[in-house]
């Protein structure tokens, strides 16, 4: 089968490569700087990768698959987190690999080994399938001890691609190798001065302080280069990884781009082949702006699924992913509507579809394809509810759904778990920055009209249609010549206090006849009371 997917497309490029090498297993790498929490770009990263993986499954299910999610937790701590406890003690150890750093809870042997413990359980709480890697417990195994000795031995090689990507002032001085000083314990204070190739050892000297960060302690030494006594600078490092562990397949971020051309070089110089690299675009906040963990714009991954499901952010991460995308509170209910309205219209058996890999990967509830027709029961229209009844029991709320689409009691679990969420992005992101805007006065008969028309209809005993009460709105509007986008805008505010939403009819049907004619009526006697 030519599925188009991207992950198709990703995992065709693996099948090729493994083809061209005679392979039957592929190793994917994912990377994780433990100097901070697990965030959304480690997640999405993961999910990507995941998706290819079970695109291959797919399309060659006979090769074996492993994805490797490697801690870089023998690089050095160069700033200590704001939102750490016993952050001054953290200071105090600046400058030293991220194991050598004690841990700030109080939890592990190190603040890595926390860091990595939480990596391990995030990853976990979704599901993913994974094998972890330390870089500090890889260099000091002898794993990369191989890759270590090619780079000693072609060391001028790698010295002169390297610094042609440097400024001239550093040239000299640029060695592939930190040592970790042996008398204070830093890692990036030290300076080789000295590659012996024939014994495979550096000589080094602690000389390089950090303005306000760390100070080197002067001590000289000369260090074997094997069995974690020292690491490879990045680049260099990324290529070592490549070697020793094999990866056929590897995501970064745009930001990369230059890192993945040299490293690719690298490994070669090494004797390693390059693995198949996808690059990803970053994302910006719903302003446009790039999303910084240091300003703490955009969303967290916490935020995301304190208001929505875990299967809408695996959504979030499939679409598009070498295109720039916003990410902002304000923009989820849309992102998730975008989701179920794609699940809804999904037929069960399809494979080139996003559902398939999101659905794979999901743990727990998640939404499927019920044959909801056109009364999809999707986040917007139960955050436009809970704003209409200004309720915030979930059982009331699953009461007027379940009376809208009776359908989505075969997956309670789901929307009961979605109802929690919009109930909570109610309270904490819209009653938190509410601005009430009053609807002005002049279409006060049509509204009149409109909630006349509703009242024939609820007493008529007819099942309420929405194509029918919308063009009853459109009707009311069309005959007193108001301007459609200013008369709809006011029915938003009348019902919803906000001045956009749903299309009224599917609304009216959803709220019922019963309580949109009482919300008509009160904002009626309002007016007459001015």
């Amino acid at each position: 089968m030519n599925y188009t997917e991207w992950p198709f497309v990703e995992a065709r490029r693996i099948k090729d490569r493994l083809e061209r090498l005679g392979k039957t297993n592929v190793v994917a790498q994912t990377g994780y700087g433990p100097s901070g929490l697990p965030h959304i770009g480690t997640f999405g990263e993961v999910a990507r990768t995941s998706f290819v993986l079970k695109a291959l499954e797919i399309i060659a299910p006979e090769i074996d698959r492993h994805l490797i999610a490697f801690s870089d937790d023998m690089d050095g701590l160069r700033e200590a987190p704001k939102n750490i406890p016993n952050r001054e003690m953290v200071i105090e150890h600046l400058g030293k690999p991220l194991t050598s750093v004690p841990d700030p809870f109080g939890e592990e042997k190190s603040f890595a080994h926390n860091m990595n413990r939480k990596l391990q359980e995030f990853l976990d709480s979704f599901g993913f399938e994974y094998d972890f890697a330390s870089s500090t417990a890889k260099y000091a195994e002898g794993a990369f001890n191989d890759g270590l000795k090619r780079v000693m031995n072609n060391n001028q090689k790698i010295i002169e691609l390297f610094t042609k990507t440097i400024s001239e002032d550093k040239r000299a001085a640029w060695s592939p190798f930190f040592p970790v000083c042996e008398n204070c314990g830093k890692i990036y204070s030290t300076r080789v001065t000295n590659h012996d190739t024939e014994n495979y050892k550096v000589s080094y000297v602690c000389d390089s302080s950090l303005e306000g960060k760390y100070t080197a302690c002067g001590h000289t030494g000369e260090v074997s280069i094997f069995d974690g006594a020292l690491k490879l600078g990045w680049k260099v490092d990324w290529a070592l990884r490549w070697f020793s562990l094999g990866v056929d397949y590897e995501m970064h971020g745009e930001d990369l781009m230059e890192s993945g051309r040299l490293s690719k070089k690298l490994v070669r110089v090494i004797g390693g082949k390059p693995p198949e690299l996808f690059k990803y675009e970053l994302f910006l906040d719903d302003e446009g702006k790039k999303i910084s963990k240091k300003i703490g714009n955009g969303v967290s991954i916490d935020q995301w699924l304190s208001y929505g499901p875990v299967d809408s952010l695996l959504y979030f991460m499939y679409i598009k992913p070498q295109q720039t995308k916003k990410m902002g509170l304000p923009l989820l209910p849309k992102i998730i509507d975008q989701y179920l309205e794609l699940v809804a219209k999904y037929d069960g058996e399809t494979v080139d579809s996003p559902v398939t890999f999101i659905t794979r990967l999901s743990k727990g509830a998640h939404a499927v394809s019920m044959g909801m027709g056109d009364k999809v029961v999707n986040y917007s229209m139960i955050y436009n509810l809970v704003l209409a009844l200004n309720e915030t029991d979930p059982a009331i709320v699953r009461e007027y759904l379940l009376k809208y689409q009776p359908k989505i009691a075969e997956n309670m679990e789901y929307f009961d778990q979605l109802i929690a969420e919009v109930l909570k992005y109610y309270k904490e992101v819209y009653l938190a920055s509410k601005v009430d805007e009053e609807p002005v006065r002049d279409y006060d008969e049509a509204i009149s009209a409109f909630c006349e028309e509703l009242e024939k209809l609820k007493n008529s005993g007819e099942k309420p249609e929405a194509d029918v009460i919308q063009n009853m709105s459109f009707r009311a509007a069309k005959e007193r010549g108001i301007n459609m986008k200013e008369w709809f805008k006011t029915l938003y505010l009348v019902f919803l206090k906000q001045s956009s939403g749903p299309k009224i009819g599917s609304f009216v049907v959803l709220l019922g006849l019963e309580k949109s004619i009482e919300r008509l009526k009160t904002h009626m006697e309002k007016v007459s009371t001015k």
